[in-house]
């Protein structure tokens, strides 16, 4: 006795799963991924003296931890008022700065000082190595 074997019919493959999987995805990259704007500095090389200047003034910044600086040797807050009037204090008198970080201190956060100072008008500034802490 012959059995006949009926072909089995081939089903389309349905692409709707796939394209609801790559949506899903889609989604999921969107929502988690942060969008941060970047901030870019221009600085400027000194050029190289020998000599420099006595006629102005060098002040010594250090950018602590909590948003604290040291200007000269004085704790302040980095939004405090009297430090805002030390930085007009260098303005007005044309003085230079040397900004230094405490080795923890985020790279963020010394840019975002460095801004704060050409934000005042502070125009000579020096960087100097991270210290440890």
């Amino acid at each position: 006795m012959l059995l006949e074997v009926n072909p089995r019919k081939s089903q389309p493959i349905s692409l709707t799963p796939l394209i609801d999987v790559v949506f899903i995805l889609l989604l999921f990259f969107m929502l988690s991924s942060t969008f941060s704007k970047t901030k870019q500095l221009e600085l400027q090389t000194a050029a190289p003296s020998s000599t420099q200047s006595s006629a102005t003034e060098h002040n010594q910044l250090l950018l602590l931890a909590d948003h604290q600086v040291e200007l000269n040797g004085k704790h302040y807050a980095l939004q405090a008022e009297a430090f805002a009037q030390q930085l007009q204090r260098i303005v007005t008198n044309n003085e230079s700065v040397t900004l230094a970080a405490l080795a923890s201190v985020k790279v963020q956060d010394t840019i975002q000082l460095i801004d704060k100072l050409r934000t005042a008008g502070i125009t000579k500034l020096d960087l100097s190595p991270s210290v440890a802490p």
